[in-house]
C-alpha cells in the first residue's frame, strides 16, 4: 500500500516542526532571551523600525501668557530591513521508503531525518543571528553592532547610529590583572558608560566560553552565584551563566572566539514572517530522482531599533 505523503506532510508540520523550532531556539542563549522577552514578532511586507534621534526641542517654562514654541520638531525616522530567507531539506529516498515498509517505518525515518534538518537549522541561524552577512540572509550582530551603514543609514553620516566598540587585542593575562587597563571588569564598566543612556542600561551580556572563563577566575568565590530572575533562566537552561552589575554574563557557543556583546534585548528584536515561521513545503517528488523531499522555510530578520544601546569586543583573550 503506497505512503500517504499528504499524512507525512501534517504530521512533519503539525508534530516534528514545532519540537524543532524549540530545539533551535534553545540552541543558544540570545535566541532563548530573545523569545522569552517576546522579542520575536511578527513583521509585514517589509520591516520597517521607527527611530527617534533627537530630542523635541520645543519646550520650556513659562509663566501667564508667555507665548510657547509650537514648532515640532522633525526627529523621527526608520530603519528599513531586508528579509533574509533560510531553508533546510527533508527526504526519503525512494529505496529507504521500500526498505523501511510500514507507516511507523517510515515515521521512525522521518523522525531521524528532521533531526538532522534540526541541527542544521538552528546552526545556521544561531550562526547567523553572530555573523550573517549574507544579503540574502539574516544580518548578524557582527554588521549590526558597529559605526558604519545598517538599515539603510549611515553610522559615518549620522552619529546617533553607532554603537560602541573595542578592538584593541587584550591579553588574557591582562584581562586579570586589576591594575592593567585591560582588566576585565575595567572593560565592562567602559561598555557599560557607553551603553547607558537616558535611564536605560544593558540587560545581557554574551561571549565565549574563553573569555566568560577569564571573568569567572577574577570573582571572589561569594561573587559567583547567580541571583537576578534572567540570570537563573539563562542558568537553568543549561547556560553557564554569572552576573555584572545583576546583568547576566552568559556563554553563546555561537559568539566569535575573542567576542563580547553588551546589550539591552529591548532594542533588539528578531522578525519572522508569518507565511515562512518554521514552514514545511510538503514532499515532492523531483523529476530526475526517486524519492521525495521538502523544505522547512523561516523568512526573518534581526533587527536593532536604537545602536547606542549595544557595545562590542573583538579582541579579547586573543594571545
Amino acid at each position: 500500500m503506497a505512503l500517504d505523503y499528504n499524512y507525512l506532510t501534517a504530521i512533519t508540520q503539525d508534530h516534528y516542526v514545532p519540537k524543532l523550532v524549540d530545539n533551535i531556539f534553545d540552541s543558544s542563549a540570545l535566541l532563548s532571551i530573545l523569545r522569552r522577552d517576546g522579542r520575536v514578532v511578527e513583521g509585514g511586507t517589509d520591516i520597517k523600525v521607527p527611530l527617534r534621534y533627537a530630542k523635541n526641542t520645543s519646550r520650556g517654562w513659562y509663566s501667564g501668557w508667555d507665548v510657547m514654541d509650537v514648532t515640532i520638531p522633525d526627529d523621527l525616522t526608520a530603519a528599513k530591513y531586508d528579509w533574509g530567507n533560510a531553508y533546510v531539506s527533508v527526504g526519503i529516498s525512494g529505496e529507504d521508503e521500500r526498505k523501511n515498509k510500514g507507516k511507523a517505518a517510515v515515521l521512525k525515518l522521518l523522525e531521524t531525518r528532521i533531526d538532522g534538518a534540526e541541527m542544521a537549522l538552528s546552526d545556521f541561524l544561531a550562526d547567523g543571528i553572530y555573523t550573517g552577512s549574507d544579503t540574502k540572509g539574516i544580518i548578524g550582530l557582527a554588521s549590526a553592532v558597529g559605526s558604519g551603514s545598517y538599515g539603510g543609514i549611515d553610522g559615518a553620516t549620522y552619529t546617533w547610529w553607532v554603537s560602541g566598540s573595542d578592538a584593541t587585542a587584550h591579553t588574557a593575562a591582562n584581562m586579570k590583572n586589576s591594575t592593567s587597563t585591560s582588566y576585565i571588569h575595567t572593560l565592562l564598566r567602559a561598555g557599560w558608560n557607553s551603553c547607558k543612556h537616558l535611564g536605560k542600561t544593558p540587560n545581557l551580556i554574551v561571549t565565549s566560553q574563553e573569555v566568560f572563563d577569564i571573568y569567572e577566575q577574577t570573582l571572589q568565590v561569594n561573587a559567583r552565584y547567580v541571583q537576578s530572575e534572567r540570570a537563573k533562566f539563562l542558568a537553568d537552561a543549561g547556560f553557564d551563566t554569572l552576573e555584572f552589575r545583576g546583568v547576566p554574563i552568559t556563554v553563546d557557543e555561537k559568539v566569535p572566539d575573542y567576542y563580547m556583546y553588551m546589550m539591552n534585548t529591548e532594542f533588539l528584536t528578531l522578525y519572522y514572517h508569518p507565511d515562512a515561521n518554521f514552514k514545511f513545503t510538503g514532499f515532492k517528488v523531483p523529476t530526475n530522482q526517486d524519492g521525495r523531499v521538502g523544505q522547512i522555510l523561516f523568512m526573518g530578520q534581526l533587527a536593532l531599533s536604537n545602536r547606542r544601546m549595544f557595545y562590542k569586543w573583538s579582541s579579547l583573550a586573543a594571545s
